[in-house]
């Protein structure tokens, strides 16, 4: 996420901080849509990146640290207040023109779904946007960023999530460039992963943002 100052945060931020902390490392954060930072990726002009879902594809061209920092993702669609109960189910989404972010993978189904109409944006608050002037329906978004930029750009009174949303169990993971100099730290990242996982202080970040989402604007 980037501020009005143009300083980057966001549950992202926080738990790639806490990581490279541990290897003694300070991220330097570019801000350019997801599909540019896949290629940035892949390019080894950036050197790390999270939020990811693991496909065959995009272990072609990146390595993904072990093991998932989260393994719930909920994927939430957002609709105009007073419409929520729109969509109580995924067979709701059929005929509504639903915007996605270029380059996000959601959950299987949907990603895999020819038959539903998707109206791509390079990023998420293009979607707010697009919502409430009406040329979407709904969009969707994992649940942590949707409330983020939520409230961080008051729509909270125009905009609501849908009664449907998708929480079944994704991994989440980081992934490092091939051709990055921190290719050849996998194994102290891994480590270094697996204790802030199992000691529960990604956890402990995640509810934090979440709790402050809503009190901090």
């Amino acid at each position: 996420m980037v501020d009005t100052q143009d300083r980057i945060s966001g549950i992202n931020i926080d738990i790639a901080n806490l990581l490279l902390s541990q290897l003694g490392l300070k991220a330097k954060y570019i801000n350019r849509p997801w599909k540019r930072c896949m290629l940035m990726i892949e390019q080894g002009t950036a050197d790390i990146m999270n939020g990811l879902l693991k496909h065959p594809e995009r272990e072609k061209v990146m390595i993904f640290l072990e093991p998932p920092y989260k393994t719930k993702s909920t994927k939430a669609f957002y609709v105009l207040k007073g419409n929520a109960g729109k969509i109580k189910s995924y067979e709701d989404l059929r005929n509504l023109n639903i915007g996605v972010t270029l380059g996000t993978k959601f959950f299987p189904r949907f990603d895999n779904d020819k038959h539903l109409q998707k109206d791509i944006a390079s990023n998420a608050i293009t979607n707010f946007k697009k919502l409430l002037a009406g040329r979407i329906k709904t969009f969707i978004l994992t649940e942590t960023v949707g409330d983020y930029l939520l409230f961080k750009h008051g729509y909270q009174d125009r905009i609501e999530k849908a009664e449907y949303s998708y929480a079944q169990p994704i991994p989440v993971y980081f992934a490092v460039s091939p051709k990055s100099p921190l290719a050849e730290r996998i194994p102290e990242l891994n480590a270094a992963l697996k204790k802030i996982v199992e000691s529960g202080q990604v956890q402990k970040t995640i509810d934090n943002f979440m709790d402050n989402i809503q009190t901090s604007f």
